[in-house]
């Protein structure tokens, strides 16, 4: 009678076992996991304020968080790490391999910051230079208003 139960209990954790593979496998429809969009959070940051020199800005700083969104299947990751981080404006705001954006005091304004993904695998092994897929977020350096 144990035995039986026992066998019982096997086939039924194999059954179980052998449809979740099943079902995994339906899920990602054999493809390759799939990154197609990067956002970046926050999305926007300022630095300052309008009544004090821009100067007094530098050092500020804030971690960005760089959020891979995929397919096959759907999943979200934070790939902080993993991007390469870029400044449009390099004179107002850098940001480093980390993602560490910090404010120069050197000028005011408005800039971009990239992170970016070159993903680099083939189909059929036929050679390709992969799809570069890019996130960007909005940095404002306040400009001092007052005389």
């Amino acid at each position: 009678m144990y035995w039986k139960r026992f066998k019982r209990a096997a086939v039924g954790v194999l059954s179980f076992t052998v449809l979740s593979l099943i079902a995994v496998s339906l899920v990602s429809c054999g493809h390759e996991q799939q990154l197609t969009a990067i956002t970046i959070q926050p999305d926007t940051q300022t630095f300052g304020t309008g009544d004090i020199p821009v100067a007094l800005d530098a050092g500020l700083s804030v971690q960005l968080r760089a959020i891979g969104s995929y397919i096959h299947p759907p999943v979200t990751k934070d790939i902080t790490n993993q991007v390469v981080w870029k400044s449009s404006d390099v004179q107002m705001v850098t940001v480093d391999a980390t993602g560490m954006l910090t404010a120069t005091g050197q000028t005011c304004g408005t800039t971009l910051v990239t992170a970016t993904v070159t993903t680099n695998h083939s189909t059929g092994n036929i050679d390709s230079s992969g799809a570069i897929v890019t996130g960007t977020m909005t940095a404002n350096v306040a400009c001092n208003t007052t005389h």
